[in-house]
């Protein structure tokens, strides 16, 4: 047996907290790892963390979402040389994969790992072992124990590269392995297979929007669709495949691996750049990977695109993401699928814009839904007056109404980001042709108007109502208005 060093604890420097931004669905930590190499492999056993980094099994230390460091493991080195990857499956038997003299990696079982009953033996495929020189690695296993899902290189029907493929139990034995198809596979490189809930989640290097650089993905591994009258199929040669949003995909990274932890909902991927071998970057996660790409366009009444537009999405108080317009005026936020959410749209200078949106999925074969919003937003003339017509609610009521609260809302919102200016009212109300009771009137509105602006704008705010009902041109025309005219200036 090959014999392994104990290097001792190596250390991880954590940045906590960082909430990733336009993403609702995860928050994030990023882990520096110092480690002697690149980091592969990595696997969840009994909700214990491993990882492999330069033909070492290394143990990772964690606490809750944490990582705090990795320790050597020589526990499963007694089972194969050059153990790689070892997992739990479903049923309790260890599987692990282990290289031979010429590089080849072949997939291994244990059952009763740690008794007397202690048996290790190759995994049999289709009543025999693998095809001889096939390489299997990152073996991942479907929540229910049925189909086991690798990457293999040099394969006859291999689309090119590493390829993702899949064999199933039959329930005396595992069926021949099968390329996962055209949708999942390219003619680069699919590797590094994990599993969360019915998603399937990979890397690779040859879809589309790749650019020649490893990005993780995902499908949907099971259909709860009825096909051919048969229920929860393996899916992914038919359903769409997704490249995850940020802050799954970086733009440095040269190269992914990911692992689910079941037990606790957290999950954990690492990348690195191939031009230091002491720079793993691991981060973490948590929640659904389902969710609601909410995207569009934020222009002014003219149809220019404004770029800095900040988006926010809110639940009650809370802040859950934002994200800013680039140069073309485009957002895009990723939010918790079958959520409400309260989004408003700021720029400096112009009204804010609200709305509510409820992310219900349209496509449930997809893991990431789409949904589109394009936003105007119109500009606060600064100088130039601007007029709010029937705040009030019906007749005499001296309350602000709620659709006059909704009118005001951006308004409101623009003051108290520009608490500076100075701000000029006039309220009027020409409700009958009896001038002193249109004052009066008007004096009880300015009052319930104050304390409204009292109670959401900042005390520095410089503000003056007026009411224009009082002096040479006073209301008396029973015309039925009711306006409050607003002069913002600096």
């Amino acid at each position: 047996m090959k014999k392994i060093l104990l290097l001792g604890m190596m250390s991880v420097m954590g940045i906590v907290g960082v909430m990733a931004q336009g993403s609702a669905f995860v928050a994030t930590h990023q882990h520096r790892a110092i480690l002697p190499g690149d980091v592969k492999n990595v696997s969840f056993v009994d909700g214990d963390m491993y990882c492999y980094s330069s033909g070492v099994m290394l143990k990772v230390q964690r606490s809750g979402e944490q990582l705090l460091g990795f320790w050597t493991d020589t526990t499963y080195a007694r089972l194969e040389e050059n153990v790689e990857y070892v997992v739990r499956h479903p049923s309790g038997d260890l599987y692990f994969t282990s290289r031979d003299k010429k590089g080849r990696s072949f997939l291994y079982r244990c059952s009763g790992f740690g008794t007397k009953e202690e048996k290790v033996e190759q995994v049999k495929l289709d009543g025999g072992l693998f095809d001889k020189g096939m390489i299997v690695e990152h073996p991942t296993f479907s929540n229910d124990g049925t189909i086991v899902i690798f990457s293999s290189k040099g394969q006859k029907r291999s689309m090119g590269g590493y390829d993702l493929w899949f064999s199933h139990f039959d329930g005396k034995q595992w069926t021949k392995p099968q390329n996962m198809g055209y949708r999942v596979n390219t003619r680069g490189d699919e590797t590094a297979p994990s599993v969360s809930r019915d998603c399937l989640l990979f890397s690779s290097n040859g879809h589309s929007a790749d650019k020649g650089k490893m990005s993780l993905y995902s499908a949907r591994l099971f259909s709860e669709q009825s096909v051919f009258d048969s229920m929860g199929i393996l899916a992914v040669d038919r359903c769409r495949v997704q490249r995850l949003p940020e802050p799954l995909n970086t733009d440095y990274a040269d190269d992914f691996d990911m692992a689910i932890d079941t037990a606790t909902g957290y999950g954990y991927w690492v990348s690195y750049r191939k031009t230091s071998n002491t720079n793993s970057q691991f981060f973490s996660f948590s929640g659904t990977l389902d969710g609601v790409l909410l995207w569009g366009t934020v222009s002014d009444k003219y149809g220019n695109p404004l770029s800095d537009v900040t988006v926010i999405a809110r639940q009650g108080n809370d802040v859950v993401c934002s994200t800013t317009t680039d140069a073309d005026g485009h957002y895009r936020l990723y939010l918790i699928c079958n959520q409400d959410y309260r989004l408003s749209y700021k720029l400096d200078n112009y009204f804010v814009s609200f709305e509510s949106v409820n992310t219900a999925k349209n496509n449930e074969e997809s893991i990431i839904s789409e949904s589109r919003r394009d936003v105007v937003l119109d500009r606060l003339p600064l100088g130039q007056r601007i007029y709010f017509e029937d705040l009030f609610g019906p007749d005499v009521d001296v309350e602000l109404s709620a659709r006059g609260r909704e009118l005001l809302a951006p308004l409101v919102q623009f003051l108290n980001d520009n608490p500076a200016l100075k701000v000029s009212m006039k309220l009027v109300n020409d409700l009958t042709d009896n001038r002193d009771f249109n004052v009066m009137l008007t004096d009880e509105r300015i009052q319930s108007l104050e304390n409204y602006l009292y109670l959401l704008l900042p005390s520095t705010a410089k503000i003056d109502i007026e009411n224009g009902c009082i002096g040479r041109d006073g209301c008396g025309n029973a015309s039925g208005l009711s306006r409050l005219t607003v002069l913002i200036d600096k």
